[in-house]
């Protein structure tokens, strides 16, 4: 068994031996396949400038790269500045394109032998640079190339395996990548087909991204209604009204399976969805117009799933990501209204929290029991607090399991256990909210298995607040609503 200076060496003397260099400009061409529909990708660089287009089924999606900043445009035209998870993700994928690894043994961990899932054997490293997320790399001990990357992600491993690699005029670039996250049913497989090196490349195609935002020019409020613990709105599609769950941690707007039929769409592909648990989607389908207060929403996609009956509450689907990153979007429980704006068309209200949208999630920092960690801000959960069981084991004696009982947290993709729990402090921003009731989830699948946040603050919790979501500035607004109960008074089981 070769030591990891004799792997890295070799990587070494590999690149070499193909006499790679790095280009000025390269730009390649190719095909994607998966999930039961085909695409095209598109890609340019031009020194510290990279752009990658997507086009698959009714989806495109953008990716720009000046300098460390990177950009990601959805399906739905919105735009992120990645600044927090896939951000260190990059970091280290870079470090591993450029070969920088090889160079670095002490950001370099020798695993073992293994063999890939389409059968081929590498050598397994774990590469984790200053400031990067922990990769794993196989490198393959005939040509001793990256054979594949690996990152945990949620409960599940994402793999990416390279194979057909060929020099074009010094670019070393391999003509096949097979994405997996396990699931070898929604395996994604990407193929080059042309790729020119040194030629020039138009500036304009390295412009800024120009976002889909809501059009109003002033702000609009509109009434919600708040029902068994959950937002909901009445938005228009093609003149008819229909009744919307508001839900901050769907990385998705859906239509349920009726509504699709109604409007006569026909979901295309498939896709896999990690709720409560694991699911598959019909498809997506190139959605109406969606339009609120006489404000028409720029969502261009959405997945069409049959959703679940909600007690005392018929849906036809949910605004997730896509609604709230179209817009600012300020929602007060005591007068149940929601005011809508451009981004940044609000007048400030309150206390500004820092939000990461790496993941399509408004992910911000809290502390639990004084324990500092990362929550998900979920207006679509009545629950008050939902801790995941990977933070609870990390950290014993954060909460007591023994005080509630046994439950069950339902939503898409079925139920998962939980067993109830008493927070005492639940701290965001300068705000103490205490005594929590709060679920902490037992299963290890599921979006509730993350292992990069420690849990969930539901609506029970956030409807103590005016809540301003400003996502394309990075930001939430909480003020105190006219309702603010801290709990400290409450009469919980000790």
């Amino acid at each position: 068994m070769p030591s990891l200076s004799t792997i890295l060496g070799n990587h070494r003397a590999a690149l070499e031996a193909l006499h790679v260099r790095e280009p000025q400009t390269h730009e390649d061409t190719g095909t994607l396949q998966g999930d039961s529909i085909s695409g095209t990708f598109h890609e340019w660089q031009s020194g510290d400038r990279e752009r990658r287009d997507e086009s698959f089924g009714v989806r495109t999606e953008r990716i720009l790269r000046v300098g460390d900043r990177l950009w990601i445009q959805n399906a739905n035209g919105e735009i992120r500045e990645l600044q927090g998870l896939l951000a260190r993700r990059q970091i280290t994928q870079d470090f591993v394109d450029s070969g920088l690894f090889a160079s670095h043994p002490e950001d370099v961990q020798y695993i073992g032998r293994t063999k890939l899932f389409d059968g081929r054997e590498v050598y397994l490293l774990r590469v984790a640079p200053p400031g990067g997320e922990p990769y794993q790399i196989g490198i393959d001990p005939d040509t001793w190339l990256v054979d594949s990357t690996s990152y945990v992600d949620v409960d599940t491993t994402e793999t990416a395996l390279y194979s057909d690699y060929r020099v074009v005029d010094g670019l070393l670039i391999p003509y096949t990548e097979v994405d997996s996250d396990g699931d070898h049913a929604f395996d994604m497989t990407s193929r080059i087909t042309s790729v020119t090196v040194d030629q020039p490349i138009a500036q304009d195609v390295f412009a800024p991204f120009t976002p889909a935002i809501v059009a109003n020019a002033e702000p609009v409020t509109v009434p919600f209604e708040e029902r068994g613990g959950l937002i909901f709105v009445r938005p228009t599609i093609e003149g008819k009204t229909y009744t919307f769950l508001v839900d901050s941690a769907a990385q998705a707007d859906v239509f349920d399976t009726s509504l699709a039929t109604e409007l006569g769409l026909h979901p295309k592909g498939s896709v896999e969805i990690r709720g409560t648990g694991q699911t598959t989607s019909p498809g997506v389908v190139e959605a109406p117009a969606i339009a609120l207060g006489g404000v028409t929403f720029p969502m261009h996609v959405a997945t069409v799933l049959h959703l679940p009956e909600l007690p005392r509450m018929s849906v036809e689907g949910i605004l997730g990501y896509p609604f709230f990153a179209a817009a600012e979007l300020r929602f007060d429980p005591t007068r149940q209204k929601l005011t809508i704006a451009q981004p940044g068309g609000l007048a400030p209200d309150g206390t500004r929290l820092d939000v990461d949208t790496d993941r399509e999630l408004p992910e911000i920092d809290a502390r639990v029991n004084d324990v500092q960690t990362r929550v998900i801000v979920d207006t679509g959960d009545t629950a008050e607090l939902l801790l995941f069981k990977r933070f609870v084991d990390q950290h014993p004696g954060v909460v007591s399991l023994a005080q509630l009982g046994p439950t069950l947290n339902s939503g898409i993709g079925g139920s998962v256990a939980t067993v109830g729990a008493i927070v005492g402090v639940l701290q965001l921003g300068p705000y103490r909210l205490y005594n929590r009731y709060a679920n902490v989830v037992l299963g290890t699948h599921g979006a509730f298995a993350d292992q990069d946040d420690g849990g969930n603050v539901g609506y029970g919790s956030l409807r103590n607040f005016v809540l301003t979501f400003d996502l394309a500035d990075h930001a939430l607004w909480l003020q105190q609503a006219q309702g603010f109960d801290d709990g400290r008074d409450r009469n919980v089981p000790q």
